[in-house]
This record gives C-alpha cells, structure tokens and sequence, in this order.
C-alpha cells in the first residue's frame, strides 16, 4: 500500500517508512546511525534483529496520526500471519538527520504494549 505522507513527516521518517512499505532492508537502514538503539515499549531490543525479522513483513495499511514534529506516527500495522495492530512509531533523529533511535509500540485504547510481545 502507498501512503503519501511526505509533506508532514521529518524527511528522515518519510524515507523509512517508505522503506518499510516497500520492504527494503537496505534503504531502512540507511536511514539509522551503525549504533541506532530500539524499544519496544520501554523495553530495550536488538535493532538489527528486528529490522532482519520485519522489515519486509511489516507494512503500514493505515495512518491515524502523526505527530505534530513529523517523527512520531500512529496507524493500523500489518506484522505477519494475517495480523494487524494499531501501533506507534517514534523516530529519533540526531544532528547528522540520521535516525539513532526508534521507540515502538502497540496500542490498545490509550495503553502501549510491547509491539511484539514479551514484556
């Protein structure tokens, strides 16, 4: 699915999630530091191995919001077997324009939960 989201994300995040859409591993690294750090709500995870395991599974199907900065966004998330969530991604982006971190999550209501589950 094409979700045209240029105009109102960070150009760093418009260039991962296009990534993440497209499912190019490649190009959504490029878009991270060598040191770039994940968490799945709160929680400390391996960044390589979730970009190894996702990217190219992964695709958004829908937009809900996106953060005022354009580096945050909310929508429906396809993450494998025929399932969907609603979830939030959170870019940080550092001096260089380069993403050193990424904050996930799931959102059921107003709660966060892991993205993929553990605790």
């Amino acid at each position: 699915m094409t979700i045209d989201l240029e105009a109102r994300l960070h150009p760093t995040v418009h260039k991962a999630i296009s990534a993440l859409q497209a499912g190019d591993k490649l190009r959504w690294l490029t878009c991270f530091t060598a040191s770039a750090k994940l968490f799945d709500n709160g929680k400390r995870r391996g960044f390589q191995q979730f970009s190894r395991d996702n990217v190219g599974v992964m695709h958004f199907t829908g937009i809900e919001h996106i953060d005022s900065d354009g580096r945050g966004l909310r929508g429906r998330l396809h993450i494998g077997n025929n399932e969907e969530v609603v979830a939030y991604l959170k870019f940080r982006i550092d001096s260089t324009e380069m993403c050193s971190r990424l904050d996930v999550s799931r959102m059921e209501g107003d709660r966060h939960l892991p993205l993929q589950g553990g605790g």
